[in-house]
């Protein structure tokens, strides 16, 4: 789908009221904190939108920065996900398992996408990056590992030999490599 037909969609989807946060980042005053989506809370909707900014257990309206590992993992339900324009990391197995999940924005500030975030997402067609070809080159989509295998204790050191440093691949995120990314896809905000 163009980006000009699925734009009337997101903005007829107002933000999910369901999702369950946790803070992002722990450090002092922990009300000014961001927050991460931790949740789906049971979730059952088609169209999920993950707002900008949330409440914190404060009242306080905070900024939305990351979706936690295996937030909307086996969710059968939804076909679109629509991130807010905050958003800079998705976690491993995030969105694992959503096999109907068809379309998902992801906004420029996304620098990292976590091993097996989409494993099993077989009907994902469409992927809607508000950057350009050059910033989606930038993401550090995890498609690799690095694996050490030691041998023996050094002689007369408390240091052992490395027999093999390699890159192992980690299934999930090769669907990436086969769906259409389309770019400059600027998400119209949400007003609460």
């Amino acid at each position: 789908m163009d980006f000009s037909e699925y734009r009337t969609i997101i903005e007829s989807t107002p933000a999910t009221q369901r999702l369950k946060y946790r803070l992002a980042v722990v450090w002092l005053h922990p009300e000014k904190l961001p927050l991460s989506v931790a949740a789906a809370g049971g979730c059952t909707d088609k169209v999920i939108r993950v707002p900008n900014t949330a409440e914190n257990r404060y009242g306080l309206r905070v900024p939305v920065i990351s979706v936690d590992s295996g937030t909307f993992r086996g969710n059968t339900n939804v076909t679109d996900i629509i991130l807010g324009t905050g958003i800079e990391k998705i976690d491993a197995e995030s969105f694992a398992g959503c096999t109907a999940l068809e379309r998902i924005t992801i906004p420029r500030a996304v620098k990292r996408i976590g091993a097996g975030t989409f494993e099993g997402c077989t009907s994902l067609t469409d992927v809607y990056y508000e950057g350009t070809p050059e910033e989606w080159e930038k993401v550090d989509i995890v498609t690799h590992k690095r694996e050490t295998v030691y041998g023996e204790l050094a002689s007369g050191a408390p240091v052992q030999r490395i027999v093999c440093d390699k890159l192992v691949p980690v299934p999930g995120n090769e669907v990436l490599n086969t769906v259409t990314v389309h770019f400059r896809c600027t998400v119209p905000e949400y007003e609460e």
